[in-house]
Order: C-alpha cells, then sequence, then structure tokens
C-alpha cells in the first residue's frame, strides 16, 4: 500500500475536531493542563481527520516517550512533502542551485516554519496553545487559505517528559498551599533548563532529535522558539533584541528578525492586547540556544517570552508591583496590571504564531531568497579568507582522541562539512599529516562552525551583562587543536559524515599494564576495571593495574577510544597510598531544590561508567556516612540553599529545609574520619566554612556576579597552570597537562594557606574567551584546591569541571578526584 493511500484511508470524512471536545476543557482554561498523552493524543486525532495535517515521531525522549513533530500545510503540499524536502536542502545549499532550477523553486516552494514549544518544562502555556493553533491552522478560513504557500512544522512539546513532571507535580497540589510552586527535581532527567543551553553540544536525546530534523531533513528558514519568564515584568517579550549583535550575524538576518518580531506585536496590539516589549534582556550575542543556533545556520531565529503565572493558575498583580518600563518606542502600551491567567499566554502566544504563519505565507519569496542569498553570503565570505579554514590534526597530535572525534562530530551533526585528508599537505606554512580533518569556511553553515572554533570576545555595552554567557571556543573547553588557517590551500580531501578515534592498543607483552591517563577514556577503563576488582596504583605520573582480568578490558576499551596501553612484565615502583582494588563508593548528593548542575554531574558519570549513588537530604541527616561511602560529591549551589533548602511554605514538608545542621555536621564527620569531599564551584564555600578551611574565596559571598565590587566574569573560558610542586603527589591532576582551560561562571578564586595547597592557579591575564572585567583580581589565586582535614581531604573546585557537559578538557580532574583520590 502506498504512503498516499495510506493517508487517504485514515484521513475519514469526519471533521476535524476542537481541542476542548477531547480535552473536556478549553486550553488555556484556569487550573486545567493538558499532560502528553493528552496534548499528543489529540495532534494524532487531528492528524486522522484533516488532510493539513501529519504527524511524524521523530525518535523517543529520553524516559522512551514519542517525540513529534507535525507537518500542518495544504494538502497538495502534503501530497509532495518529499519534494519539498529535498528543495529545501538545496535553498540551504546554494552550491547546488543552478538559476534555472532556482527559478522553479521560487515559483512552486513554499516557505518553511517552525514553532517550537515547551522546552521549559515549567513554560507550560504553549504546549496547551500548539493545539489550538493545529486546528485553527486546518480550519479557519483566512489561516488555511495560507497553507499552500507555508509549510508550518509544530513541535507541540520540545520535553514530552518535562510537561508530564510538571502537570503531574501541578495536579497533585492544586487546591494546595503549594498549588502552582517549585518542583524538587528537575524537569529534564539530566539537565533541567539545561535542555534549550544543548543546542551546538548536542549532548541530549531531544536535542539530537531536532538537530538532524533542522539541519539534515526540512532546513526551516524561520525559526520560532516559545518561552516564558518572570510574572512581574511585561507581558511579552518579541524581538528586536538587545544589543550587542554577535558579528557572525549578517545584517539582512538582523533586520528579518527585527521585522518579524514587530509584525508579531503587531497583531497583538491589533488585538487590543497590551504589554509586549522590545530591546529587553535577550540579546543577539549568545550561542547555544533554540533561538541562536538556527541564526548560525542562515534561519530567522524569533523568540517570545511571555509573563507566567502560577503554572495553571491565576495571578493578580496590582500596577505598582509590575516592574516594566515607561511608554516608549519599544514598549508602546503598558500593561494595566490586574489578573493574569494561563489562557493570556495562551492568547498571546497564539496571535504571535498566527501573526508569523501570515507573514512567512505572504512573504514567501522574500523569505526563499533571504535564505539562498544568506547561503552565498556565507560561502562566499569563507572562501575569502578571514579565516579560510579550520584544521584539526589527528592523533597522535591530539592529546585525547575521542575528545577531537566529538569535537568533530559536533560539527557535522549540525550540517557542517567536516573533510578528512587522505594524504599530507601544507596550510599556512605549517604541515599536516594525512588523517588531519579540515573544516572549511566557504559553505553555508560558516558561522555556526565559525562561532565555535574561534575566540570570543564580548564587548559590553554600558554596564549591560551578556544574556546567558559571554564565550563557548570548544577548542578550549575541549582541550582539542584547532589551528586557523587564513590562505587558500589545496589537498586531497573527503567528506566525512561522522569520525571515531583511531583505534588503540596494547604494546608489550607481560601482564602489568601502564596507562598515561591523558584521557578521559582511560577513566572510563580505570571505572570498568576497578568494578572487576583489578588492582590500580600510581607510579609517578602514570597508573599501574594487574589483574586477571585487565587485557580484556583494556585491549577493548583502547581500540574502542583509541588509547595506548604499554604491557610489561617488570614491577615498576607505585604509591602504595592511592592502590583502588574496587570502584570507590561515591555519593551525589542531590538536594530538593532542582539543582542543574547535580544533573550534569550524574549525567557525565553515567556516560563513563562510574556508579553513584544519590544522596537526598535525609540520608545524610541519618549520619554514618563514612561507613557508607569514600566519595562524596557536592555540585554547584549556594551555602545557604545547601543548608536551608526551600521552605516548607513554599515546598511539601518532605521536600523542605535542605541538609540541615545535622547534615553539615554529617558531612564534616565523614571527611574527618577519612572521606573524601570534592566541592563543585558555589559548594566549596559551604566546605570553606563549615570545615573551617585554610582557604578563602577571594570574590566574596556566594559568587562573583555583577554584585561584587570591580569584579565580573560571566560565562567565559580562562587559563589555569598546573605545572610546580604544589600539584605533586596529587592524584587529581594526574595525567593533566600543565596548562588548561576552565569554564567559569560567576566562579570562586581562592587564596590558599598550608596545609591546603593550590593545585590549579590563574596566571596574568587569564581571559582567553568571552569577557572579564578586573580580571587582574584572579592573577596568582587558585582555581583547584586540596586541604587535608582530619584524616580525609577536600578538593575544591572554583569552576564546574562538567559545565553543561561541553568541558572535555577538565572531565579528567573531576574523573581523579572521584576514582583516585578516594581513601
Amino acid at each position: 500500500m502506498t504512503p498516499l493511500l495510506l493517508l487517504a484511508l485514515l484521513q475519514t470524512a469526519e471533521p476535524p475536531i476542537r481541542p476542548a471536545a477531547v480535552l473536556g476543557f478549553e486550553p488555556g482554561t484556569d487550573s486545567l493542563l493538558a499532560d502528553w498523552k493528552q496534548v499528543s493524543g489529540y495532534m494524532n486525532l487531528l492528524a486522522q481527520r484533516s488532510r493539513f495535517v501529519r504527524v511524524d515521531t521523530l525518535g523517543r525522549t529520553t524516559e522512551g516517550r514519542p517525540f513529534q513533530l507535525m507537518v500542518i500545510t495544504s494538502p497538495g503540499n502534503q501530497a509532495r512533502l518529499a519534494e519539498i524536502e529535498r528543495a529545501q536542502a538545496l535553498l540551504a545549499d546554494p552550491r547546488r542551485l543552478s538559476d534555472t532550477v532556482l527559478a522553479d523553486l521560487r515559483r512552486k516552494q513554499p516557505a518553511v516554519i517552525l514553532i517550537s514549544n515547551n522546552i521549559h518544562s515549567t513554560e507550560v502555556a504553549s504546549s496547551q496553545m500548539g493545539m489550538t493553533l493545529a486546528y485553527r491552522l486546518v480550519t479557519d478560513r483566512d489561516l488555511r487559505v495560507l497553507l499552500d504557500s507555508v509549510v508550518v512544522l509544530l513541535i507541540p512539546s520540545m520535553n514530552p517528559d518535562g510537561l508530564d513532571t510538571v502537570v503531574s507535580w501541578y495536579r497533585r497540589y492544586k487546591g494546595t498551599r503549594y498549588e502552582g510552586g517549585p518542583l524538587p527535581w528537575l524537569y529534564h532527567k539530566y539537565v533541567g533548563h539545561d535542555n534549550n543551553r544543548d543546542w551546538f553540544m548536542l549532548t541530549q536525546v531531544e536535542t539530537r532529535l531536532v538537530t538532524r530534523m533542522l539541519y539534515k531533513e526540512w532546513f526551516p528558514e524561520i525559526v520560532y522558539d516559545v518561552h516564558q519568564m518572570g510574572a512581574n515584568g511585561v507581558r511579552l517579550f518579541l524581538p528586536p533584541f538587545q544589543d550587542p549583535v554577535n558579528p557572525n550575524l549578517e545584517p539582512a538576518l538582523v533586520a528579518a528578525i527585527n521585522q518579524a518580531g514587530t509584525e508579531m506585536a503587531a497583531a497583538i496590539y491589533d488585538a487590543g492586547l497590551t504589554g509586549v516589549a522590545h530591546q529587553q534582556t535577550y540579546d543577539l550575542w549568545w550561542h547555544g540556544g533554540f533561538r541562536s543556533t538556527p541564526t548560525r545556520h542562515n534561519m530567522v531565529g524569533i523568540l517570545s517570552e511571555a509573563a507566567s503565572a502560577r503554572l495553571g493558575s491565576p495571578i493578580t498583580l496590582p500596577l505598582d508591583s509590575v516592574h516594566q518600563p515607561a511608554r516608549g518606542v519599544n514598549y508602546p502600551a503598558p500593561w494595566p496590571g490586574g489578573t493574569w491567567r494561563l489562557g493570556d499566554i495562551v492568547r498571546y502566544e497564539l496571535l504571535a504564531s498566527k501573526a508569523l504563519v501570515r507573514l512567512a505565507a505572504h512573504d514567501r519569496l522574500q523569505v526563499i531568497d533571504r535564505f539562498v542569498d544568506l547561503g552565498r553570503r556565507e560561502i562566499d565570505a569563507g572562501r575569502a579568507g578571514n579565516p579560510f579554514a579550520y584544521v584539526l590534526p589527528p592523533p597522535p597530535e591530539q592529546r585525547d582522541p575521542e575528545a577531537w572525534a566529538t569535537l568533530a562530530n559536533v560539527l557535522t551533526a549540525a550540517g557542517v562539512e567536516v573533510w578528512r585528508a587522505t594524504e599530507a599537505f601544507t596550510a599556512d606554512g605549517r604541515r599536516y599529516s594525512a588523517g588531519s580533518l579540515v573544516v572549511p569556511m566557504g559553505q553555508p553553515f560558516r558561522a555556526h562552525a565559525k562561532a565555535l572554533l574561534e575566540p570570543q570576545q564580548y564587548t559590553p555595552v554600558g554596564d549591560r551583562p551578556p544574556y546567558d554567557v559571554a564565550g563557548w571556543t570548544l577548542p578550549f573547553t575541549m582541550n582539542v587543536r584547532a589551528d586557523v588557517v587564513s590562505a587558500p590551500f589545496t589537498a586531497n580531501l573527503v567528506q566525512v559524515d561522522s569520525v571515531t578515534p583511531p583505534p588503540g592498543r596494547i604494546d608489550g607483552s607481560g601482564d602489568v599494564f601502564v596507562l598515561r591517563n591523558r584521557t578521559n577514556a582511560e577513566s572510563r577503563a580505570i571505572a570498568e576495571l576497578l568494578s572487576a576488582g583489578q588492582l590500580v596504583t600510581v607510579a609517578g605520573d602514570s597508573l599501574i593495574v594487574r589483574g586477571p582480568k585487565a587485557r580484556a578490558i583494556l585491549s577493548e576499551q583502547a581500540a574502542r577510544h583509541g588509547f595506548t596501553v604499554t604491557a610489561t612484565r617488570a614491577t615498576a615502583a607505585v604509591d602504595r597510598s592511592v592502590a583502588r582494588q574496587r570502584l570507590p563508593r561515591i555519593g551525589l548528593y542531590q538536594p530538593w531544590v532542582a539543582n542543574v548542575d547535580e544533573g550534569w554531574t550524574r549525567w557525565l558519570f553515567e556516560q563513563y561508567g562510574i556508579s553513584y549513588t544519590t544522596l537526598h537530604d535525609s540520608d545524610l541527616r541519618r549520619g554514618g556516612l563514612r561507613q557508607r561511602f569514600d566519595v562524596i560529591v557536592l555540585p554547584d549551589a549556594e551555602s545557604g540553599s545547601i543548608t536551608r533548602g526551600l521552605d516548607s511554605t513554599r515546598i511539601p514538608l518532605q521536600y523542605s529545609g535542605g541538609m540541615g545542621e545535622s547534615g553539615a555536621s554529617a558531612i564534616s564527620d565523614f571527611v574527618r574520619g577519612g572521606g573524601t569531599l570534592v566541592c563543585l564551584d558555589g559548594s566549596s564555600n559551604f566546605a570553606i566554612t563549615r570545615l573551617n578551611l585554610p582557604v578563602a574565596n577571594v570574590l566574596g559571598g556566594e559568587a562573583s556576579g555583577p554584585q561584587v565590587l570591580r569584579f565580573y566574569a560571566p560565562g567565559s573560558i580562562f587559563g589555569v597552570l598546573l605545572g610546580g610542586v604544589e600539584r605533586e603527589g596529587s592524584p587529581v591532576t594526574l595525567g593533566v597537562p600543565d596548562s588548561l582551560d576552565i569554564y567559569f561562571e560567576n566562579s570562586a578564586a581562592f587564596s590558599v594557606s598550608a596545609p591546603a595547597r593550590a593545585l590549579a592557579t590563574y596566571p596574568v591575564a587569564p581571559l582567553r574567551s568571552g569577557y572579564a572585567r578586573y580580571q587582574e583580581r584572579l592573577e596568582g589565586k587558585a582555581a583547584l584546591v586540596e586541604a587535608p582535614v582530619g584524616s580525609g581531604r577536600v578538593i575544591l573546585f572554583g569552576f564546574r569541571p562538567q559545565f553543561r557537559g561541553q568541558t572535555h578538557g577538565t572531565f579528567k580532574l573531576l574523573f581523579n578526584a572521584v576514582l583516585l583520590a578516594a581513601p
């Protein structure tokens, strides 16, 4: 049976049904929220009843739910969707377009837009709005006629797992004092709010599914990311964004974003509503969000941020409690205050979405032409140089083959062309061996590749901080060599779809194995070896492994992940104080305050086979931690949040109060009794105070944010030094190079007195990428500290070594801390 015949059989003569007829309530009704089964069920039913709708399942979410994409367009377009997709790929790469083909596509190709809902699950209104939007598109005559000229791709929820988490919590406590209150856990299994910070690193299942659709399959010209923000400000933000503008964005693209945002705002004002603002909070500098990464692919990226209610429950805001600007060109109609409902958010988002559909349909030719022209400009700019290409030399010229391959795969997954040299070549006077990877800049998605590979130099506008982070250079954070090539060169190249590390091996014979511990994959192998009861000891700057299963484990791991092991019969001098024959018992603290850093740590441990036990407040209060654990990891958190948590007026009693004094005392007893405490970033302040360490955070207080006088560094990359006698004998720095780049986001810096020691310190002018005000305050201060306490030790990270799954260059420090620094 052909797909078209099957589609015709599935689509009955019954008319499309309203969401309310299926749900039992209108989307946006006070205190009523549809969960994922209801949302996806309605979308599937609409597809069965309408020839304008197709539902695709892109894959499965982290927790196994179907991830849906709706394709809404006219029946004529539905009949040729494969042809439309192929044409979009041509438009995205003008090198493949002849004038004749382009002229034909301008005549018949619809514009393609994507509307993405509910990536942040507590921003729940758009998941409800999407059902009404889909229904209106296929039943409203004025909208339906537009569908000959536009394909609307609609993602009902970017996080179906989180939608169910939030709706379940809301329903459980509706009608109580906790109605609409905070959740005690993340609404994405691993990354919570950071699921919208993963759009270039692509660590999560959902991100990869959508990225494949965007840059391998559909190539929409416009991407609209629907969000909510705090409750007390303007009612809706729409572009224009505020300054600064990233230099990799074409002026025509910025103008198109501005045009779309103002037309969407006009539609809201035409409906008699108020409170729509432009040029607030959100800038065009940051790269990594769902509205920003498409702009580096020549797509018009639009963000809306609606004021929130209490999930599904209304709130009342007197005018004097609303923080909004005075009336002006960017805010022509202030909101008068009053009751704000879920239905209000749905209405604003629905009006904005319909306006975008109209814009794309009416300006179809302009949308297509701009997309093609932007691609051509990127290609021409790259061919002209500045730079001409980047070259990633192959292992063994890379310290970590797996990080090298991961960086290349991050690029290829997002549609960037990566080529492998089949023989040696010369570029900019430097000789490169066969197997080197070349990223030419003369390609349509140049802006994305360039933005990830080059250092960022953020220039603030007045005292305004950047939205999110200021720098993100992946060769720095991943410790991968990526050389800039300015001048054109010739080489024999073949394009690659994906990259794997060259297979590693065991050199030599014998039953004693030497690991240099230079790669993250070696930490994965160490975890497996210890889990299998093999003996791992430190010998100088290497690890010595013995045991009947060691050869089989190391042979398989080395071959798969690209590191080399030396086998010998000699017995090296070993440090018996660092000897392991079992995996340390690792406890990872998970507070009842949804903690993204805990989620990223949990994710990273699972990626590398490091077993752990989740510890909640009650586990700590019970005490006796040393009998159960060798290592406890505290994620980034403020001291007050760790000890006090959320108040029982905001969250149910069983989740309130933090670890309390009893939990903090149990942590102290654990360390003094011989345990290892690993503190990530902000939690270092907790350990300094509770354990009376001879260490001070010189940046003061809980953070080094804008409130700290004369110093400010948002998300940026700093260099640190690890050489010298201070690091000698510490397993934390084993196998780590003498200099390294770390990720600093309003983080800590330490002054240290004996017996504590600094394992990594900041040099003069440490900033490598991003922005820092008064960076000289960091000079000579410690970024990583080891302090003995009683029979145990504390390891203080003044940064997050696993930041958003990006910092492969500092993963090793965390792995060493939990695998090798345990008692």
